[in-house]
């Protein structure tokens, strides 16, 4: 299942990439093209300027032939307006092409030309004005003047084409591998989401069937539940009845014919009396058990450790002192917890440690607190790993126990040491786990054979 949603998540953060990918080409593409449109309408630009610089000098030199054909000012006004225009479009050229040295040079030479063909142009017309006649040399000098501004003006224009021949066919080319990249990427991404839908789909329906099934193991324990309601029941009152009758009858042999019995009778009543009161408890840690497994609505609310950790050992004084124990706690903090229930946790944690001591060995305890995050629980869920948790332990120096049965002391009914040794039922530990689940916490217990247990809790600040 983690395999699966990584490649879910690594497919999708592959098409977030891909879709930036894509839009970045498309806005480079824009770009260029925005580039190379404005490059084009440049070189455009610079072709009609060249267009319009030849008609104009066609202008100026129309209008100087007509002057000097008929003598007339009228044909000087497009005379004088040209060179005025002359002088606008020769600027707006030269800024045109000022990154390109090669048409800025041309310019130059143009520039030459054309002032070397106005200056003959103003010589005919003056030349007219003093003496009425005409120098054919100075005709010829014009007409060789305007050939030369007409190459230039050609090669001029033809490097302006063939630029912008280039720039078209750039263009082209960048445009063919910008649409087979963009087109190739799009149908990658389309796939890739596909197989991620493909994907999700699979899982919610795993989910959806593992929901299924949840729930039917829910209605299942909730029939186990009540079976166990039931059981609980039965243990409180029909179970109960006859042992108290037995103890009742046994006590009543024992006051009124104790005299009659002999030794091994005497014997076998003391065994009865004590079988059904070792029942008695065992019945009474079942229905402890069952009342934590079954109840439905826990009222849940801030409780002092500290004070509860204090009314345990006070309850627990009359042990205490006559073991001479010696029960050290720190500073414990407040816990969203059932406060009977917590009670309860640390009364079997501390009766368990002054239970369980060596022979002649006096029982020290030892409570310490500190918080920690979720990370240092051993197989907590990744979600939990960076939640805060209260950690407390709970030390002995008794008699230990060997480290493969850290897991089994915690099952109902296990016992590690026989009845004749130490008393019990083997439900208590059962209880203290069962107390730490209904509070979202963990219990572990560490120990090693005759040099203490250390049982490790954790419950969540939240």
């Amino acid at each position: 299942m983690k395999k699966g949603l990584r490649f879910i998540f690594s497919s999708f953060a592959i098409c977030v990439v891909l879709l930036a990918t894509l839009s970045w080409i498309s806005y480079d593409k824009i770009k260029d093209s925005t580039s190379y449109a404005t490059a084009v309408e440049h070189t455009h630009e610079v072709l009609r300027k060249s267009e319009e610089l030849i008609s104009i000098l066609k202008d100026f030199e129309t209008g100087q032939r007509g002057y000097l054909l008929t003598d007339e000012k009228v044909f000087l006004e497009p005379y004088y307006r040209a060179e005025s225009r002359i002088n606008q479009v020769y600027r707006t050229l030269v800024f045109n092409v000022k990154d390109n040295p090669i048409q800025a040079q041309r310019l130059d030479t143009l520039r030459r030309v054309i002032l070397s063909k106005i200056r003959l142009l103003r010589n005919n017309i003056k030349q007219a004005d003093r003496s009425g006649e005409l120098n054919k040399e100075t005709f010829l000098q014009g007409k060789q003047e305007m050939d030369k501004i007409r190459v230039i003006v050609n090669r001029f224009q033809a490097t302006e084409r063939q630029l912008l021949a280039d720039r078209r066919a750039v263009k082209e080319k960048n445009d063919d591998q910008t649409t087979s990249v963009l087109m190739l990427l799009s149908i990658f991404s389309f796939g890739l989401l596909i197989v991620c839908f493909l994907l999700i789909f699979l899982e919610l329906k795993r989910r959806l069937k593992f929901q299924h099934e949840l729930e039917n193991k829910i209605d299942e324990l909730n029939r186990s539940n009540a079976d166990l309601e039931q059981f609980a029941y039965v243990s409180s009152h029909d179970l109960q009845e006859p042992l108290r009758k037995i103890r009742a009858f046994s006590d009543r042999l024992v006051r009124k014919h104790a005299e009659f019995l002999n030794e091994d009778g005497r014997e076998n009543l003391e065994k009865i009396t004590y079988s059904a009161e070792r029942m008695q408890n065992l019945i009474n840690d079942l229905l402890d058990f069952s009342r934590l497994v079954n109840r439905k609505e826990i009222g849940m609310q801030e409780v002092n450790l500290q004070e509860t950790v204090e009314k345990v050992i006070n309850d627990l004084s009359v042990k205490i002192e006559e073991k001479k124990a010696q029960v050290n706690v720190e500073k414990l903090p407040y816990i969203w917890g059932v406060s009977f229930q917590l009670n309860q946790l640390f009364l079997n944690l501390l009766s368990n440690a002054l239970k369980f001591v060596a022979e002649g060995r006096t029982p020290v305890v030892d409570i310490t607190y500190r918080l920690v995050k979720g990370a240092e629980i051993n197989g907590v869920e990744d979600l939990r790993k960076d939640f805060d948790y209260h950690k407390i332990i709970v030390s002995d120096n008794g008699i230990g126990f060997e480290e493969e049965y850290a897991e089994k002391i915690f099952v109902i009914f296990q016992r590690l040491h026989g009845r004749n040794h130490y008393e019990g039922t083997g439900v208590g530990l059962a209880i203290c786990r069962r107390i730490m689940t209904n509070h979202n916490g963990f219990i572990f217990a560490e120990s090693q054979l005759g040099e203490g247990t250390r049982f490790i809790l954790y419950f969540p600040t939240k």
